[in-house]
């Protein structure tokens, strides 16, 4: 085997490590979002940023490989199980943003809930739906 070949393949173990290690930090994102913890779901975002970057950069390294046109069969399998690892980030990703937006509107409209009880004679809406208070409104009318 070549010092080439060995790199090759040296830069699929490492791929490999990346995305499995990015497969568990957003599984620890998903229960971040559970159980709604602000700070740790903060802090797997930071991560997931370095993972990506890991990724992007290791796969550079690798399409600038030779072996990269015509891998072996094992490094073919190699690749085929990163590239499974990563459609599970995908999907891990998309179930996160969904339950996070979902979140980020319940939040908002407990927020309103808030405000329509702290003074429901006051209560405006702007074209976006966003409640706000307004103590001015029709004390400006000279008619």
């Amino acid at each position: 085997m070549s010092e080439k070949a060995s790199d090759f393949e040296q830069f699929l173990e490492t791929q490999t490590d990346n995305v499995s290690a990015l497969l568990d930090v957003m599984k620890q994102e998903t229960s971040a979002i559970a159980a709604r913890q602000s700070p740790d779901i903060a802090a797997t975002a930071k991560q997931k940023l370095t993972l990506i970057q890991r990724i992007q950069l290791c796969d550079a390294q690798i399409s600038k490989c030779p072996e990269s046109t015509s891998p072996s069969n094992d490094a073919t399998q190699k690749i085929a199980d990163i590239k499974a690892i990563l459609e599970q980030c995908h999907q891990l990703n998309e179930a996160n943003g969904i339950a996070l937006q979902r979140a980020h509107l319940s939040i908002h409209k407990l927020r309103n809930l808030f405000q329509e009880a702290a003074g429901k004679n006051e209560m405006t809406y702007d074209s976006d739906g966003k409640a706000s208070g307004s103590r001015t409104l029709g004390t400006n009318v000279k008619a």
